[in-house]
């Protein structure tokens, strides 16, 4: 648990504002995070604006919660003296960074090209799905759903990637107790990485059921 304590100037007073609290939580948080976007992306939770707690000689804040500081998570504002008293105020760093989106609108089937991609600043965290960060992430891929302009692309968004096409020769691989042997077959169908298919063993003629590991190749129990 991160710790951070300092005395509150003016202590005098017979109460501690909202304001107090919240400028005391965006020093905790920016001292702690040194990295983090401007204080204008930090959002908080509360203290509700015009709610007073009784004058403390010394706050004590600590993080209560995941250490990730990307993450919803909350801060804690403790104090022991004169009048112990704790709040809890929920905080999250918005980052902003570069994510994939439509370039123009795409109908369902669209097989993407770097042309249909383009990059715009966004806030990952209010994403539903996980978002890309680079056009070659999603090139080459399908899109599974139509999208408009400026729609930001996620990996839900987008079809498996085939590694295997039907009618197309692939590298046979079988391997086991230190062995390794490969041989040429066709694919019966297209694969998936980790799909299970049918292929073709090219030199007995035989048809076998293997792994799709990479690209053409494909893996059978040994």
């Amino acid at each position: 648990m991160t710790l951070l304590t300092w005395p509150v100037f003016g202590a005098a007073t017979t109460s501690e504002s909202a304001a107090t609290i919240r400028q005391a939580v965006e020093r905790f948080v920016g001292e702690q995070n040194p990295n983090h976007p401007t204080p204008a992306d930090l959002r908080l939770g509360g203290p509700p604006a015009g709610v007073q707690y009784p004058s403390c000689q010394r706050l004590e804040l600590s993080f209560f919660g995941t250490g990730d500081p990307y993450s919803a998570q909350t801060v804690a504002v403790q104090c022991a003296k004169p009048v112990p008293w704790t709040v809890y105020v929920p905080v999250r760093i918005v980052q902003s960074q570069k994510i994939v989106v439509a370039a123009h609108s795409l109908t369902a089937g669209t097989v993407l090209t770097a042309g249909d991609l383009a990059l715009m600043p966004g806030n990952a965290a209010s994403l539903a799905g996980t978002p890309l960060s680079s056009l070659s992430e999603a090139t080459g891929r399908t899109l599974r759903f139509g999208t408009v302009a400026g729609q930001p692309i996620t990996q839900s968004m987008l079809a498996a990637p085939i590694w295997v096409h039907g009618g197309n020769n692939v590298t046979l691989v079988a391997e086991g107790d230190g062995v390794r042997i490969t041989t040429l077959a066709q694919a019966i169908e297209n694969g998936h990485p980790g799909q299970s298919i049918l292929v073709r063993n090219l030199q007995s003629g035989r048809v076998v059921r293997g792994t799709v590991t990479a690209v053409a190749t494909v893996r059978v129990p040994f």
